[in-house]
């Protein structure tokens, strides 16, 4: 990716951020603009990319060689916001590089929240499962991906990669792990009682940390086939409440942690763990930071 010029939309979100820092490492002879809703805070344009002229602009402006498009919305059972933020600005972008003429690679962030509920039989999930969300934000993310492949197959160079669960230094307290991070840090800091609160420990995920995403990304960008979907994720899968404990014992805190119900998820999902054997013999990509290293990170930053 040297001497190229990289867009990166949602650049002052968690993954944003944190591809914004490694590409500057490592592309550093490239141009890497980042955009952003809230723009200066993470010193990105502030472009809405629910304004197709505004998008188009920008992209015919800027000529990028790539696309991350990271900006889109999670945390809401709003519908519209959902298809908005997360189909309608995809929309947008594709429209733009297809418009333009322009080569440009662009790198669409899926979600193992597309795969929802699946049979202990269907472990590891492989690509070519059949997607049974069980959320709003799957279901746009199935959208979403639906869109990119029609793309792909309507002149523009687009592709997939379904991020599974990222942990990491600085996770938003929106996600699980984040929220405990967040508990820790007060009790710490001496804003709470030593009790944590928390929903259904019981659940196995698969924790993959945000610098593995990030070079799963970037290895897409160079490696990954036009039109495919590839897993980025760890391979195993851990239940939250190992996590939890290891976060714990890590704080070196006397904690007691209370099971709250009305934290627990209507529709949760027991077990789901994918296979990244198709993104590593693509591209040569594996995940390399341990569980343990990602734990520590996030209970140093604490």
């Amino acid at each position: 990716m040297r001497d190229s010029t990289i867009l990166i939309t949602g650049a002052d979100g968690y993954i944003g951020h944190n591809l914004c820092a490694l590409l500057k490492e490592t592309a550093s002879d490239g141009r890497i603009v980042g955009v952003d809703r809230k723009g200066a805070s993470a010193g990105a344009l502030c472009i809405n990319l629910l304004e197709k002229k505004d998008v188009a602009d920008l992209i015919g402006e800027l000529r990028p060689d790539y696309i991350f498009h990271l900006a889109g919305v999670i945390y809401s059972k709003d519908w519209e916001a959902h298809y908005k933020g997360n189909v309608e600005t995809t929309i947008h972008i594709f429209e733009a590089v297809k418009g333009s003429g322009l080569k440009t690679r662009v790198i669409i962030p899926g979600s193992a929240a597309e795969y929802g509920r699946i049979s202990a039989d269907d472990l590891p999930i492989t690509e070519r499962q059949t997607p049974n969300p069980v959320s709003p934000y799957g279901v746009a993310k199935v959208w979403q991906t639906t869109v990119t492949r029609y793309y792909a197959t309507n002149g523009v160079d687009a592709l997939t990669g379904r991020i599974f669960n990222v942990i990491g230094k600085g996770m938003p307290e929106g996600l699980s792990i984040g929220a405990f991070a967040g508990q820790l840090k007060k009790i710490k800091d001496g804003e709470l009682p030593p009790k944590l609160t928390v929903g259904n420990l019981k659940p196995r995920r698969d924790f993959i940390d945000v610098i593995d995403v990030c070079n799963g990304l970037i290895a897409l960008a160079e490696k990954g086939k036009r039109g495919e979907i590839y897993n980025i994720c760890s391979g195993k899968s851990v239940s939250i409440e190992e996590v939890l404990t290891r976060m714990i014992k890590t704080s070196g805190l006397d904690i007691q942690v209370v099971s709250d119900p009305a934290r627990r998820k209507d529709a949760d999902i027991e077990d789901i763990f994918g296979t990244h054997e198709k993104l590593s013999g693509d591209t040569g990509w594996m995940p390399v930071v341990p569980l343990d290293s990602s734990i520590d990170s996030i209970v140093r930053d604490l």
